[in-house]
């Protein structure tokens, strides 16, 4: 499959957190070929495998979230109309008039009523009302969407993409599907003899609400070490160009006291020897991501994470660059085959 289909595709399905089982039949369809074996944990990562055929081989474990930010329904109202509480780092500001699906026993494409200016009084102009105070428009009655939808029915963002120029794609799930699909062309790339050891893809489940299935899949899989990947805040004009990447700088590798110091420079060398772009981010004390997680597991795992850089993160319409995926999608083949790297942290 092209790797941008691939990337839309795996961004397309719905996985709210708390709700990521609901995929998993088209997730292994999607991806399952490049993978020896599949199986889905109590928590809900899905985990997949790909066996370099040696024995007592390394475990490497390559980590991505495949939960996304969205909502669940709280209520059902006359007209037609939903409420919902957010789940994960839903920002009100972006929902009026947003286009969504409600995933109950059908899918029902909804949109986010908005009080026109007109209406709105001037003690209330400035006013942003939380999520859980906005209404979803549905066009059935009550009665209707009683039959289709319960309380606690995810809703996710409708998926639509557009491409921008300078291969520029917008759309919503790339946090943190599109380092998914970057981890998959770039394990699909590697032939099988040229392994540094077993590589365990682990798409982890409620990484926005706890970080529950990068702790999990690591304690389950118990890998030598692990290379984990998220997104990162791309820089745009208001922000601190000091700070951040940008759209085209290829692949972020973090700096953090939550990380392997060596394994993290190795992988900043392995970038330059194979003359793939990137650039260092200091995250001292947090990354925000499941490497929070995952170097803590069991009696620590080796862990190094390499970020895609990202604009409008936790919204409709993030926008990724098709040429830092391209440098991530090498990332990912060069480390699981580097056995500088397994001599290093295989025990």
């Amino acid at each position: 499959m092209e790797f941008k289909q691939l990337l839309v595709s795996l961004s397309s399905l719905m996985s709210v957190s708390g709700s990521e089982r609901y995929s998993a039949q088209k997730l292994n369809i999607l991806i399952g070929d490049v993978f020896d074996e599949f199986y889905t944990d109590d928590v809900g990562n899905h985990v997949f495998i790909k066996r370099c055929g040696r024995e007592n081989a390394p475990k490497i474990m390559v980590d991505c979230h495949f939960d996304e930010i969205g909502m669940f329904v709280t209520s059902i109202k006359e007209g037609g109309f939903v409420t919902v509480e957010p789940v994960g780092g839903v920002d009100s500001r972006l929902l009026q008039s947003g286009e969504v699906i409600i995933y109950g026993e059908k899918e029902i494409y909804g949109v986010f009523a908005s009080t026109p200016p007109h209406l709105i009084s001037d003690s209330d102009a400035n006013k942003l009302k939380p999520v859980n105070e906005l209404l979803i428009d549905t066009g059935y009655s009550k009665e209707e969407l009683e039959q289709i939808v319960q309380i606690g029915t995810p809703v996710g963002y409708r998926p639509v993409y557009t491409e921008l120029l300078n291969g520029r794609i917008a759309g919503k799930g790339f946090d943190d599907k599109a380092c998914g699909a970057c981890a998959v062309q770039g394990i699909a790339n590697v032939e099988r003899s040229e392994l540094a050891g077993d590589v365990y893809f682990v798409f982890t489940t409620r990484e926005e609400c706890g970080m529950v299935g990068g702790a999990t899949g690591a304690y389950g899989t118990d890998p030598d070490y692990a290379l984990v990947m998220d997104v990162t805040h791309a820089w745009i004009p208001e922000m601190n160009r000091e700070k951040w990447g940008y759209c085209g700088s290829g692949v972020s590798l973090s700096v953090s006291a939550v990380t392997n110091r060596r394994l993290t420079k190795m992988s900043q060398k392995l970038c330059r020897d194979k003359e793939i772009n990137y650039t260092v981010q200091a995250e001292p004390g947090n990354t925000g991501t499941d490497a929070n997680k995952i170097g803590t597991a069991r009696f620590g795992i080796p862990s190094v994470l390499a970020s895609l850089p990202l604009k409008n993160m936790h919204s409709a319409n993030e926008v990724l660059a098709l040429e830092d995926c391209e440098a991530l999608i090498r990332f990912v083949s060069e480390f699981i085959k580097s056995e500088e790297i397994a001599e290093v942290f295989a025990r």
